[in-house]
């Protein structure tokens, strides 16, 4: 296998709602694109913030004569989550997407099969795209580590 990508980054509260994408060359067909993903933490564990982050969200969207009762309540909206998820572009287009919780993840593409959330088919040369959404950091920060590599299928494919 072949390294294609290899990027690690580092999100905050104002990552949230956004996308970040990054183009890998492949330099000639393979049988198979493997892509690693996995961020840290997925949970906040700071019962204080996490209140105040449940109440605020209710502010904002419960309906005002419903929020005392919410707000009694909130426990139950815990353990809040940070949410990443990724897509794939190959040169002609969408190839899938994994919208996924599991904040560890690996997914495998080839011609004729691929992880659940994926289109089969050929792997080819040219500028692929992976797109990360950022749905919602929670925490101070979300470290995510991201790897594709590009080579011959010599395992399962699996998705996390």
């Amino acid at each position: 296998m072949k390294d294609l990508l290899i990027v690690e980054g580092k999100l905050t509260p104002l990552s949230s709602k956004t996308h970040i994408t990054y183009q890998f060359y492949m330099p000639e067909a393979a049988e198979c694109l493997v892509i690693d993903f996995r961020y840290s933490p997925k949970t906040l564990d700071d019962p204080s913030a996490s209140r105040e982050l449940i109440e605020d969200a209710i502010d904002r969207y419960v309906n005002p004569s419903l929020r005392p009762v919410y707000k009694e309540q909130w426990e139950k909206f815990v353990p809040l989550q940070n949410l990443l998820t990724l897509s794939i572009d190959d040169p002609d287009g969408f190839r899938g997407s994994a919208h996924r919780h599991p904040n560890e993840q690996h997914h495998v593409l080839s011609p004729k099969e691929s992880s659940p959330g994926f289109i089969a088919g050929p792997i080819q040369e040219g500028i692929w795209r992976v797109t990360l959404s950022v749905h919602c950091v929670v925490t101070e920060a979300c470290h995510y580590t991201l790897s594709i590599r590009g080579g011959t299928l010599a395992h399962e494919l699996a998705s996390v």
